[in-house]
């Protein structure tokens, strides 16, 4: 049995010499020619004493990593330090949106680590400001939608009872709840939502909190719904 080690000529291959030993290689990335780990070169089995660096590969020393970094071969046996924000949340300078990067090399202008507070803060001077004016106009808006489904929800409210009434059905406690529905709607059309906008006390009574609420709830309204309504004692 011929020892595998032996070249045809019955000599041993000079890779395997003892005083020869396999060069490290460095290997990067087809596309972004970024460090991904080192090898051993392979040897020539047709040329002595010359080692095969395959494609992507390099015959040199490996890159110090530091934190937050890739290192990125350049030229000759040199590595750039890239910065690498893969994988990492960053949010839009210009709109607050999250996503996960995931491109080498520092971030652009529009975008940042840093994490608004709140949805009305904006990108000024390299940090986020809240913007009181955008701020108050969607709670303005909030006040708006809250004013029309607490109408809407009066009106149904009427409408039943006054149906009730109307065909003469109508109890004791229907007729009370009539008359108290009807000031209600008549005193939530004066809460002005067009000027300053309007405080928790400036918002009227229900006459039935908790229908109120669960319906503002299903309407989709996000306000915590019993917090905004004034609570008789």
């Amino acid at each position: 049995m011929s020892d595998e080690r032996t070249a045809v000529k019955g000599e041993v291959s000079w890779w395997l010499a003892d005083e020869v030993t396999s060069p490290t290689i460095c290997n990067v990335h087809p596309a972004t020619g970024e460090f991904i780990g080192t090898g051993l070169a392979d040897p020539s089995p047709l040329e002595p004493f010359t080692w095969l660096i395959p494609a992507h590969a390099y015959q040199c020393e490996p890159p110090t990593p530091e934190p937050g970094h890739t290192a990125v071969k350049v030229t000759g046996d040199g590595w750039k330090l890239v910065a690498d924000y893969r994988g990492l949340t960053v949010y839009s300078t210009e709109t607050g949106e999250a996503q996960v990067w995931d491109m080498l090399g520092d971030l652009p202008e529009s975008y940042t680590r840093e994490a608004p507070a709140t949805e009305f803060d904006k990108w000024q001077d390299d940090k986020w400001t809240f913007d009181e004016a955008a701020n108050a106009e969607a709670l303005k808006k909030k006040a708006a939608r809250k004013k029309l489904l607490l109408t809407q929800f009066s009106a149904n409210m009427i409408a039943t009872l006054q149906n009730a009434f109307d065909l003469e059905i109508a109890t004791e406690v229907e007729i009370a709840d009539l008359r108290s529905w009807k000031i209600y709607g008549v005193e939530l059309n004066r809460v002005d939502i067009v000027g300053e906008l309007p405080q928790d006390s400036e918002w009227p009574t229900s006459p039935n909190d908790a229908l109120a609420a669960a319906w503002l709830v299903a309407q989709g309204f996000d306000d915590p719904p019993l917090e905004t309504f004034s609570v008789p004692e």
